[in-house]
């Protein structure tokens, strides 16, 4: 061994020599594609969610657009998630995106994908912008690596390929049960809010379609005859009080919380004030489940509509469950409006208009305890896949980082 004169990589086999990626490729920024569909034709646009391992959402009839095939890697340019690498994506290149094409001959291709995607914390510490987080490539040109002989790169990723293939798919299972998981979860939450607690009461047809049949002496209301619309506006500065946001996923929550990166408010002037046990209305994501009840006192967007419960009729948190069901996404995408799918608004007047069940208070109650038990162990259990999620994914890397610097070797 001898010392790499590269202080976070240290010692490295003596045959082994320090190297740049500068002047080692060439970059092909990606475009947006001139026609867009969702029916699943076409050639798919690879962007930042195909990059992290999702399914096309976007498909084009342009092919005069730069190409990506399984071989080349991909570098995510723009947007949060500014610096990953990834590669077996074939489609056209998006614009947050950029084709790497490696010209050194010194570089196996496939090694040097791992090479770029040991490379990802460096990148990722290095992104920035005024705005929207991009990537330079000074900080591929900056980072330092090393390299064996040819044939042990190859040697390398072959070896690479075969255990990261194997993580891959212990990933992808792991991401499968957690899909499983919110699938039962929603199936849960939506049985108890349309069909109570007992399976044995007398049923009736409540005459919505998402609803289906009820226990016999449940009511079906709008939701006007509720809750109504809050219309108080915050005149405070930003320091005396809470920002709230609120996430598709789970609901009401402090800003800052969640987000790891976004713009950030720089006067709350005219925001809405929301109380504890308020609902929360994403009027351009309501028909993706952006409603919840809030559980704080703060301010919020004005991109929001915020509903006050009538608390003689209604326990708000019996209705965050009912808010959050595909039904009543699907009521909001149905009596919303709009020019394209991203901007769908579901206006007050329109979201005031829908039915859903409506028990008694104390059923309300029951349902809602029964639900905060029920989904607190469901997202247990996704928390522990999460979890193993991760430890994979960081297993992967150590994988990585120890080969490609040679701190073991294949045999």
């Amino acid at each position: 061994m001898k010392h790499s004169g590269i202080e976070w990589i240290g010692e490295i086999p003596k045959e082994w020599n320090p190297a740049r990626f500068k002047y080692s490729g060439c970059f092909v920024k990606g475009k947006l594609p001139v026609i867009q569909n969702n029916e699943n034709k076409g050639i798919p646009v690879i962007g930042a969610s195909e990059m992290l391992g999702k399914e096309p959402r976007l498909y084009t009839e342009d092919s005069n657009l730069p190409m990506c095939t399984e071989e080349d890697i991909l570098i995510l340019w723009d947007g949060a998630n500014a610096g990953i690498i990834a590669n077996k994506c074939k489609g056209v290149v998006s614009s947050t995106a950029v084709k790497y094409s490696c010209t050194d001959k010194r570089f196996d291709k496939q090694y040097m994908f791992y090479l770029l995607k040991n490379a990802e914390p460096f990148f990722k510490s290095k992104v920035g912008g005024t705005t929207i987080p991009h990537m330079n490539t000074t900080y591929i040109d900056e980072y330092l690596c090393v390299l064996p002989s040819f044939s042990e790169q190859q040697k390398i990723a072959s070896y690479l390929d075969k255990v990261c293939g194997e993580v891959d798919e212990m990933i992808a299972l792991q991401e499968q049960m957690i899909e499983e998981l919110k699938a039962y979860k929603q199936s849960v939450i939506t049985e108890a809010v349309t069909k109570g607690l007992n399976s044995n009461v007398p049923m009736k047809d409540s005459g919505i379609e998402w609803i289906g049949k009820v226990p016999k002496y449940w009511e079906i209301r709008r939701i006007k005859n509720l809750f109504s619309l809050r219309d108080e506006k915050n005149s405070k500065p930003m320091d005396e009080v809470q920002l709230l946001s609120l996430y598709t996923g789970i609901g009401v929550f402090p800003h800052g919380e969640q987000e790891e990166r976004g713009n950030k408010a720089i006067t709350v002037e005219g925001y809405k004030v929301v109380h504890k046990d308020d609902i929360v209305v994403n009027i351009i994501l309501a028909w993706m489940g952006a409603i919840g009840v809030s559980n704080y006192d703060g301010v919020t967007s004005p991109a929001y509509d915020v509903y006050i419960p009538d608390l003689s009729k209604v326990v708000p948190h019996f209705f965050h469950y009912v808010f959050r069901t595909q039904g009543i996404a699907g009521e909001c995408y149905k009596y919303g409006r709009g020019i394209m799918m991203m901007r769908w608004r579901t206006y007050s007047s329109e979201f005031k208009q829908i039915q859903v069940p409506f028990p008694s208070i104390d059923e309300q109650q029951s349902i809602a305890s029964f639900l905060d038990e029920k989904c607190s162990e469901i997202d247990s259990l996704i928390a522990i896949k999460q979890a193993k999620i991760e430890e994979l994914k960081e297993y992967k890397k150590s994988v990585i980082y120890e080969y490609v610097t040679g701190k073991k070797e294949v045999i």
